[in-house]
């Protein structure tokens, strides 16, 4: 009896070890599926980050896309009267008359049409809008400031800036076309600011009519 008990206990002794150190199956599961979880959560942050970044970097884009289109405001309506304009070379060549004005002058680097210059492009759209046959050319020009390439990119926006305004109120864009000079052609000579001010412009030329 007393082997039978000393048996048994050992038996006992031995199962118990035969356990000891293993997790319960409901631990081990508890612990795998807190691993899933947090795989899934760190795929989602990584997955939430790139969303964040591919939207900063659309912002930036279209904000770069923005900047590099010229600021043109559609003008008001005509303040020029019927019958104001007469003869278009004489009108052109007149001092007293608002069309004998043919440039648009811009702040350093700028392309945008200052609202001081929109009566003198308002004339000129009547102009050619009653003049189906005149054709004008638009230059754009830089100071001597920035490499050729920059210049010449530049003064091509600032034509293109005047194009863009004629074209809203009204003037076919077969009656217009644009260049772009950079520096090559001053208004005034020198480096001073007064000389960089004076060729940081657009002129309208009339084809045909201007020399």
């Amino acid at each position: 009896m007393k082997r039978l008990l000393i048996g048994m206990g050992l038996a006992v002794f031995l199962a118990a070890c035969g356990t000891g150190g293993k997790k319960p199956a409901a631990v081990e599961q508890k612990d795998v599926f807190a691993q899933q979880q947090a795989t899934q959560d760190e795929a989602a942050k990584k997955r939430a980050a790139e969303e964040e970044a591919r939207k900063r970097a659309e912002a930036e884009r279209k904000a770069r896309e923005a900047a590099d289109q010229p600021v043109v405001q559609p003008l008001p309506g005509s303040s020029v009267s019927q019958g104001q304009l007469g003869d278009p070379a004489s009108q052109l060549t007149d001092p007293a008359s608002p069309l004998s004005k043919r440039s648009v002058y811009y702040g350093f680097d700028m392309y945008n049409i200052a609202e001081e210059y929109q009566p003198l492009i308002e004339v000129h759209a009547k102009l050619l809008r009653e003049n189906k046959d005149l054709r004008v050319r638009v230059e754009g020009n830089c100071d001597d400031r920035g490499s050729r390439e920059y210049n010449l990119a530049l003064g091509q926006r600032r034509a293109d800036a005047v194009k863009r305004a004629l074209t809203l109120l009204g003037v076919p864009e077969r009656q217009i076309e644009t260049v772009s000079f950079g520096a090559e052609k001053p208004k005034a000579p020198g480096s001073s600011e007064e000389a960089w001010a004076e060729n940081r412009r657009s002129d309208l030329v009339y084809v045909g009519i201007d020399g």
